[in-house]
């Protein structure tokens, strides 16, 4: 689907009134799909990229998209976006990367619903690739101090990620 089809289903929500790292959300939205589609990820994620920060983040704490909308989005994303654009905005960070230490019984813990959620593999790789594009996207417009967060973490996570996102984080971390 277009993703300006998308986003005008989505006008109804005004995410155009919300900035992003100094940018508008929408920007940020779309810059993270197009990150995820140049590394020729699923569908399915690159959609999940589109609306990966709409229920908000543990860092980003604004909530464009009131959690009671979750079926409204999965009709205009797909059911299966939909859960990995919630997942990526309802996990704790800490707990994504605690995963690199395990090689089965991947979970996460769900801060809007306070419990740990049991995930898959697939579901794994999925979050730590929208993790990448959502840094990657934002990176240029982030003080000096925070350019190379989390590059242990994502060092670590080579296995995990399409093969050009991990070249796209060799390159922007001079790996």
């Amino acid at each position: 689907m277009d993703i300006d089809i998308i986003f005008d289903k989505l006008k109804r929500y005004n995410l155009e009134g919300f900035s992003h790292t100094d940018f508008g959300l929408i920007g940020h939205l779309k810059g993270t799909y197009e990150i995820l589609k140049n590394w020729k990820c699923s569908d399915e994620l690159c959609m999940a990229g589109l609306c990966h920060s709409i229920y908000g983040t543990e860092s980003y704490r604004k909530d464009p998209i009131d959690l009671s909308e979750r079926d409204n989005i999965r009709s205009i994303i797909g059911e299966e976006s939909e859960r990995i654009a919630y997942l990526f905005g309802a996990h704790v960070k800490d707990s994504l990367w605690e995963n690199l230490d395990r090689v089965e019984n991947f979970r996460i813990f769900d801060r809007l619903e306070s419990k740990e959620v049991s995930i898959e593999r697939r579901d794994l790789q999925d979050l730590i690739t929208l993790t990448l594009a959502n840094w990657l996207e934002q990176r240029p417009r982030a003080p000096e101090e925070y350019k190379f967060i989390r590059k242990n973490e994502f060092l670590r996570s080579e296995d995990y990620l399409p093969k050009a996102g991990h070249e796209a984080f060799k390159v922007a971390y001079q790996c």
